[in-house]
């Protein structure tokens, strides 16, 4: 009897034990896939890129569309593994708060003007990267003038 009783009651206190450690991470999935739920809905695209190699220092001007059906946080330019911060006239987006970001609503388009220290010639192959707070990436290449 004495060890049946020992038996039921380790069964018992491994029921338990296994019962909060799967609720604390059902839980922990659960929100997982729910952010990652909202990230596939979450689509933007580089339309275009300007090159100005007149301007001091030499500018990009990016053109930013968000095509998803989720508001999306723009946290980042890159151009070449560069980050790029848009600044100077004609930018219909800048970036504010801390951390800095950009936020487009669904169907929202965004000028950013970037500028760009080292210099170019013409033929060179530009990577535009614009990344979001969720993790999505859109990709723009482009031919230099």
């Amino acid at each position: 009897m004495l060890m049946i009783a020992i038996t039921l009651s380790l069964a018992a206190i491994l029921v338990a034990w296994a019962g909060t450690s799967y609720g604390s991470f059902s839980s922990g999935s659960q929100l997982f896939f729910v952010q990652r739920g909202q990230a596939l809905q979450e689509r933007f695209v580089v339309e275009n890129v300007f090159f100005n190699k007149t301007a001091s220092p030499a500018r990009l001007l990016v053109f930013v569309r968000n095509a998803g059906v989720e508001e999306i946080k723009i946290v980042a330019i890159y151009a070449n593994g560069t980050v790029l911060t848009p600044t100077g006239s004609g930018a219909t987006c800048t970036f504010a708060g801390s951390p800095p970001s950009v936020t487009l609503t669904v169907g929202a388009v965004c000028e950013f003007n970037l500028s760009w220290s080292p210099t170019w010639t013409t033929g060179d192959i530009f990577n535009i990267l614009v990344a979001s707070a969720r993790g999505n990436q859109a990709v723009y290449t482009s031919r230099g003038p």
